[in-house]
């Protein structure tokens, strides 16, 4: 086997086991993940990244050699290890805890405390010192499986994202057009957009900023021809 699609595998393993019980789908998107930045929610996990940019290429690779993040309700008493995904950025995905409103937090880059440098959300605490903060909407845990129907063949599709975000509906019974059908944030961070669908089966993924995601509350999943996840809807 090629060394470097040996190193591949190795690495898509060791991120598959990091992730645990997270859907596959999502693991695929994280280890493909070629830039870092804020924190964002997908499904009902928070993805953290971090990558240091250099002066050079050099620098960049060889600089950084472990991130971790320690959160303010642990008391910053338990660090939890990032890992490199296949693009060489470093990944973690954090499962959102039922009724947190809030998460505080801050990096461990090799062993240097910082708050998250591509995060702008920050606090200061009564001794100074910088705190990056994320927010958890209130609708994350208001439902469980997502399309939902609303009348007759009438669904509406959900979305988590960061405020902000461009989120679209992309699936077979709009021809794969990732521009057609956009959804509309009707409140901060809840994308929503209802549709009427025909009788069959209806396959679809979201595509947020740019990132495509199998629907994270829809366990009906299916392989696309493209050898990517997507989700399942079906009507007599």
């Amino acid at each position: 086997m090629n060394p470097r699609n040996t190193a591949l595998t190795l690495a898509f393993l060791t991120l598959t086991a990091l992730l645990g019980a997270q859907e596959l789908n999502t693991t695929l998107e994280v280890a493909g993940l070629d830039s870092a930045g804020p924190p964002r929610l997908l499904g009902d996990h928070i993805l953290f990244t971090y990558e240091f940019v250099g002066q050079t290429p050099e620098m960049t690779s060889a600089r950084v050699h472990a991130v971790e993040v320690a959160f303010a309700h642990e008391n910053f008493s338990v660090l939890r290890s990032f890992r490199r995904n296949d693009q060489g950025i470093f990944v973690y995905l954090h499962p959102v805890e039922p009724d947190r409103t809030s998460y505080e937090y801050r990096l461990v880059v090799d062993g240097i405390w910082t708050s998250d440098p591509l995060n702008s959300a920050q606090i200061t605490d009564r001794w100074g010192i910088r705190i990056s903060r994320i927010e958890i909407p209130r609708q994350l845990r208001s439902f469980t499986e997502t399309p939902i129907a609303r009348s007759n063949r009438e669904f509406e599709f959900i979305f988590l994202a960061p405020v902000g975000s461009r989120v679209s509906l992309v699936g077979s019974f709009n021809g794969w057009d990732p521009f057609m059908t956009e959804l509309h944030e009707i409140e901060p961070g809840l994308f929503s957009r209802r549709i009427r669908l025909g009788p069959g089966e209806h396959l679809y993924y979201f595509l947020v900023d740019g990132l495509r995601i199998a629907d994270p509350t829809n366990s009906r999943r299916r392989w696309h021809a493209s050898g990517t996840p997507v989700s399942v809807v079906s009507l007599p």
